[in-house]
């Protein structure tokens, strides 16, 4: 799964007690992905909370260096 690899793995900060978290955070990103305009707002606040439960929001506990896959979106 991408978004495994993209932001889970390098969040050396997660430990066991949070993988049910990442992996939700992991489905609903692929939903979000495969259909982004279908997507409903609920599911954006989840998805939101999830970011920020995993500590992914934090600007701290971003990588120095950029991801290797190219993000389709965002560069």
């Amino acid at each position: 799964m991408r978004a495994w690899k993209r932001f889970i793995v390098p969040a050396v900060w997660l430990d066991v007690y949070r993988e049910p978290a990442a992996i939700a955070f992991c489905e609903l990103w692929q939903e979000f992905r495969f259909n982004p305009a279908g997507f409903r707002a609920t599911k954006h606040g989840q998805l939101r909370a999830y970011l920020s439960e995993l500590g992914l929001t934090d600007e701290r506990n971003r990588p120095t260096s950029p991801p290797d896959d190219e993000d389709e979106f965002f560069g």
